[in-house]
């Protein structure tokens, strides 16, 4: 293993995009390995809190609204739309990915009186399947759920033989939060338009660290966090796409003050804004749409080009480790070994993935640095690849733990008692 960590130190120092690390406030104590649920803090995020705290709001009041927060959503808005390679005409960030899918649910079934019901599957994330859920439950259409079983791998096939026989609306993830499988956004969003199905993606465990591009996947409509791996901070405003050509067939299900063509003549008539900003709702959150300025740049400027090499190189070095240690451990991959078919989180299922993501947080041996891991039901633990600040050198040493505490029993030592987030 001595071997591995010195190739590790090796492919850090030959990594172009290691010096993104030092624009971040990572723990001295612990490695943070969990970035696909919560991005960690940007140094420049700081300034821009206090910034708009003390100067915007502390001493320019309500004249902040004309001079910077105002024009502050269409500038996030910007910046995304950069990052996923669409029209900023196409993106408005605002609320959060629940509240967004329920807006454009909605608007399609109102402009699309003919669809009859609504899609998802197991390997989306819960809280959009409630959405999807409660959406068809209040349009009287056919609530439809893929069940895939237990390898949260889907069956492709199955998917489209679903798709040519229902022909309403598909709501995916492009990366499952479980497994990390990443579907061919391409391929199903063709096959969708083909045969006369609405797909909606949800693209929060995917963007900001693999490359994505609205424009040439002929993607229509898409919902997504920016806390992930955009490292917005907790509960930073989710965004909406809608592809241009689509964007005026659709009416918002909340008439907004912000919604409306012209706000600030404060009109009893309501008339909605014939841009994306028709999906905007009331007064814009500024102080968390501010931490986004910064976190926003890190990502444009590194590239999600090559955050995606780089997350794909990770993945490449805990294999080796995978395949000589952890594999004869009682550790099972879930993640697919095909770069193309994953996404940037590496997911291992274990009878004791409970306890060993505890001793991993908590380690019996003071010595040992803590290693915050993300735990999933029942028996999953997932290990965040964060391009931008994830070293070759932490794969290393969460393997080594990793191994070190099956072999050492130290599981052992901790208790079953689930309780907090995991």
């Amino acid at each position: 293993m001595n071997i591995l960590r010195e190739i590790a130190r090796d492919l850090d120092s030959k990594d172009k995009l290691h010096k993104y690390r030092n624009k971040f406030i990572l723990p001295k104590d612990q490695i943070y390995l969990d970035g696909n649920s919560l991005g960690v803090l940007a140094k420049g995020v700081v300034d821009n809190i206090n910034h708009t705290i003390k100067e915007e709001w502390g001493n320019n009041l309500i004249s902040s609204w004309n001079k910077s927060w105002i024009k502050l959503p269409r500038l996030i808005s910007k910046k995304i739309a950069s990052i996923i390679k669409s029209y900023e005409t196409e993106v408005y960030v605002g609320s959060s990915t629940s509240i967004n899918l329920f807006k454009l649910l909605k608007s399609i079934l109102e402009a699309n009186s003919f669809i009859k019901n609504i899609t998802t599957d197991n390997l989306n994330f819960p809280s959009d399947k409630y959405i999807c859920e409660v959406i068809a439950k209040d349009f009287n259409i056919d609530f439809n759920f893929l069940d895939y079983g237990n390898d949260l791998i889907p069956d492709i096939e199955k998917l489209k033989e679903n798709i040519l026989k229902e022909k309403g609306i598909l709501v995916l993830s492009h990366v499952s939060f479980k497994s990390s499988y990443r579907y061919p956004i391409e391929e199903i969003t063709k096959f969708c338009k083909d045969n006369n199905t609405i797909l909606i993606w949800d693209l929060s465990h995917s963007v900001g660290a693999i490359d994505i591009d609205m424009r040439s996947n002929g993607v229509d409509y898409a919902i997504g966090c920016t806390y992930k791996y955009l490292n917005g901070g907790p509960g930073s405003p989710a965004f909406i796409y809608v592809r241009e050509c689509e964007l005026k067939k659709l009416k918002s299900p909340i008439k907004g003050w912000f919604s409306h063509n012209k706000p600030f003549e404060y009109s009893n008539e309501y008339i909605e804004s014939n841009t994306i900003e028709k999906f905007s709702n009331g007064t814009p959150h500024i102080l968390s749409l501010s931490t986004l300025k910064t976190s926003l740049d890190i990502t444009l400027e590194a590239t999600t080009e090559k955050l995606s090499i780089k997350s794909a190189n990770l993945f490449d070095f805990f294999i080796t480790i995978y395949n000589d240690d952890l594999k004869k451990l009682g550790f099972k991959l879930l993640s697919p070994l095909d770069k193309n078919k994953r996404g940037s989180h590496i997911s291992l299922s274990h009878k004791e993935a409970w306890r060993i993501s505890k001793c991993l947080l908590e380690p019996i041996d003071s010595r040992l640095l803590s290693i915050i891991v993300d735990f999933r039901p029942k028996n999953i633990i997932r290990i965040a690849l964060t391009p931008l600040y994830t070293t070759f050198e932490d794969v290393y040493i969460i393997s080594e733990r990793i191994i070190s505490i099956i072999n050492d029993r130290e599981y052992n030592k901790k208790d079953n008692t689930m309780e907090g987030v995991t």
